[in-house]
This record gives structure tokens, C-alpha cells and sequence, in this order.
């Protein structure tokens, strides 16, 4: 079985609503965390087990990196191995010292930092793609538990969404854009365009986050994009903060 539990949904800054952008899969050989939004402060909570976490970074916007900061409260035996874009050793290296948190190397649990393009875990079976964003961007496909998880946030629709989202057992895709809204120079999807990239990849389950916390600021906002979605792709699902999945 495969567990995953969306820790925060929101793009850009927190509300009420949610924290931003973090995803949590439990697998039977590893915990593995998606982005590192506020929503990852929440993470021990669930982690339970002595295994593996492998945290994947999508990119350096802050809504995806700013929860790195809590890193110094998980007091976990479990060890840490966070890959990134290039350039993730600089930047991440920049932003996790002194004055501004915890240095790096002084973290209560045994941590590595990898590039996602030099570094895979063997144990893993992992593939990225670039999206297409603002800036560089991967998005991520497991294969793990005889499950095939896809997770592609903060892109416009590109082939490497459809690549990683095809046949996959789950797509988690963002929907920054409200529907019907005609999209800006700055990358991102309507709910109806990853519905749209759903029927394409052929993916069993889309589940929808990385809501804009300035276009979606309740949770009526996001069941109609929900709404507006599985008229294009029925199994579709609104994420909310600390709902769980099991496939």
C-alpha cells in the first residue's frame, strides 16, 4: 500500500485555507516528501517509521523551499537525503546557514544534499522531466508500492507533464489558475488544463493542488475547480490540507 498525504496545498503564501506546497508519500521502503512549503512542519507527524525520507525540490521559489527552515525540529533517526534542481548545493547552501536558520551540517538528523541531475537513489525508482515555468523546474514520476505516482506543480501544460503523468496510478498537478481564466506570461494551469493533461496521460486519479492562496482563499473555491475538472476527467480530487490518500 501507498499512502499520501497532502501537508499543504497552496501556492504562493499560507491562509487558512492551507500551507504551502508539500506532499507526503508513505511507501512500505520509504517516506518521500514532495517540495518543502510551510506544510512540511507537519511531516514528523506522520512519520513514524524508521525508514528512508527522500525529499524532491521542485525548484527555488520560495513557496517551494521556504519549510526547510523547520528541518532543525525533526528530532528523527531516519536519515534525510534532499535532491534538487542544479544548483540546489548553492542555493539551498546559501539559504540553510547562519543568520538566517540551522546550518545544514548542524541538523538533528543525518542529512545529504544531491542534484537531482548527478544523483538518483538506487533504491528508488525515480524519473524527472523539465516542466514548463518561470524558471528551471522539475516534475517528478515513482515508481514505488506497485504504484506509479507523478507530481508536476508550477508548470504550463509541456510534454514533460504529459511524459511523467502517463499511465500513472495518481497525477498530482497544481491549479494555480482559476477556470475560465485566461493564463499570464507567468507558467500555470487552469483546473481544465490538468484535467485535460489527465485524459492525455491516461492516469488513473488526478488530484489537484498548488491552489494561488490569492485566487482560491477557501475551500468552496477549490471544490469548483474540482467541480469544473471532472466534467473533462471524473476521478479528479480537490486537495486539501492533511487529506490522506491510500492506492
Amino acid at each position: 500500500m501507498v499512502k499520501v498525504v497532502f501537508l499543504g496545498t497552496n501556492g504562493w503564501f499560507d491562509t487558512r485555507t492551507g500551507n504551502t506546497i508539500c506532499t507526503l508519500v508513505e511507501t512500505p521502503r520509504e517516506y518521500i516528501i514532495l517540495d518543502a512549503g510551510n506544510g512540511i512542519h507537519k511531516a514528523d507527524q506522520y512519520i513514524k517509521k524508521k525508514k528512508p525520507i527522500y525529499l524532491f525540490l521542485s525548484h527555488f521559489h520560495l513557496d517551494h523551499i521556504a519549510g526547510l527552515h523547520v528541518l532543525a525540529k525533526f528530532n528523527l533517526t531516519n536519515t534525510l537525503s534532499i535532491f534538487g534542481p542544479r544548483g540546489s548545493k548553492k542555493y539551498l547552501g546559501d539559504l540553510l546557514r547562519r543568520p538566517y536558520t540551522t546550518p545544514f551540517e548542524n541538523l538533528p538528523m543525518k542529512a545529504e544534499l544531491f542534484e537531482i541531475e548527478r544523483d538518483r537513489p538506487p533504491a528508488l525508482g525515480v524519473e524527472f522531466a523539465p516542466l514548463l515555468h518561470s524558471t528551471i523546474c522539475y516534475g517528478y514520476r515513482f515508481a514505488v508500492g506497485g504504484r506509479v505516482i507523478a507530481y508536476c506543480t508550477d508548470t504550463g501544460l509541456c510534454p514533460g507533464l504529459i511524459k511523467l503523468g502517463r499511465d500513472a496510478d495518481l497525477l498530482i498537478c497544481e491549479s494555480s489558475y482559476l477556470p475560465g481564466q485566461t493564463p499570464d506570461n507567468w507558467p500555470h494551469l487552469r483546473p481544465e488544463d490538468a484535467a485535460a493533461a489527465a485524459v492525455e496521460c491516461g492516469t488513473k486519479k488526478l488530484a489537484l493542488t498548488h491552489f494561488d492562496a490569492s485566487r482560491y482563499p477557501d475551500r468552496a473555491s477549490r471544490s469548483e475547480a474540482q467541480k469544473v475538472a471532472r466534467r473533462i476527467f471524473k476521478p479528479t480530487i480537490a486537495a486539501r490540507d492533511e487529506m490522506a490518500l491510500e492506492l
